[in-house]
């Protein structure tokens, strides 16, 4: 990355990424140390390569205004200092300003995986909020070191309402994908028939591919990841865990209405 100053060097980044997405559809990602994953504040696993470099330079940043790191942990070994120099006040100003220009990013980013459906894009969104609203929370913790009336308050919450948001959406897509496409179709199991489904011998075929698409499983030895292992891999564990709750309160909510009309059926032979 070019020498110069932190601004410039961020609005060059999401340049860059927003190419790199436009040529691969995808976004680049970098995982994060296992230390710092999960924990109090929910780190997640992965996050877009955009997002964990800017969080390095603002580190490299602090270390070089207060002479001390941040409780930021594993954001700023094996990397080259791009710190430069300057005061709290514009440090303060320089983080708030960079975060504008990502959230403008994402905004971009999530708009696109929305139309296309894309299940990756939203999750390396979420991962790029999450690691950026965990590092601007653990810098307003200690907002005394700033000059007085200066902090990361407005910041951090819109990072986390982003979160939210962004969480939402993707519980949302996936939700989506279930009932149209895994749960559809029931009369192509011809509920109607007198005659035991497959003579007992096996459960339904949408049952079964609602198994694989929410667990893991193996076929011939060979492991396929299942939601549950992508979600667990990816996005912050305790959001991991509310995404895969809602999804199984709406797959389950959708198969017992459909069976619970199956009973009346039969029962009205």
């Amino acid at each position: 990355m070019e020498d110069g100053n932190l601004l410039d060097r961020v609005r060059i980044l999401l340049q860059r990424d927003i190419a790199y997405y436009e040529l691969h559809q995808n976004v680049l990602q970098e995982a994060l140390c296992p230390g710092v994953v999960g924990g109090a504040l929910d780190f997640p696993h992965h996050a877009s390569f955009a997002a964990v470099k800017m969080v390095t330079w603002w580190e490299q940043n602090h270390i070089s205004v207060f002479a001390s790191p941040s409780d930021i942990r594993g954001t700023t070994a094996g990397e080259e200092d791009m710190s430069q120099t300057m005061t709290e006040e514009e440090l303060v100003t320089t983080v708030s300003n960079t975060c504008q220009q990502l959230m403008g990013h994402l905004h971009t980013l999530t708009q696109q995986a929305l139309d296309h459906a894309d299940l990756q894009v939203l999750i390396s969104t979420l991962g790029a909020a999450a690691v950026v609203a965990n590092a601007l929370w653990v810098y307003n913790h200690n907002r005394e070191a700033y000059p007085k009336g200066l902090s990361f308050t407005k910041c951090v919450r819109d990072y986390q309402s982003m979160c939210e948001a962004l969480a939402e959406r993707l519980l949302d897509l996936h939700c989506r994908l279930i009932s149209l496409y895994v749960l559809q179709d029931a009369d192509s199991l011809h509920w109607e028939d007198g005659q035991q489904f497959f003579e007992s011998e096996r459960g339904s075929f949408v049952v079964q591919m609602w198994w694989l698409y929410m667990n893991d499983y193996i076929i011939f030895f060979f492991f396929f990841s299942g939601t549950k292992d992508d979600l667990w891999n990816t996005v912050p564990p305790k959001t991991a865990q509310r995404i895969f709750a809602g999804m199984l309160n709406e797959s389950l909510t959708i198969l017992s209405v459909r069976y619970s009309r199956v009973t009346n059926l039969r029962s009205s032979y």
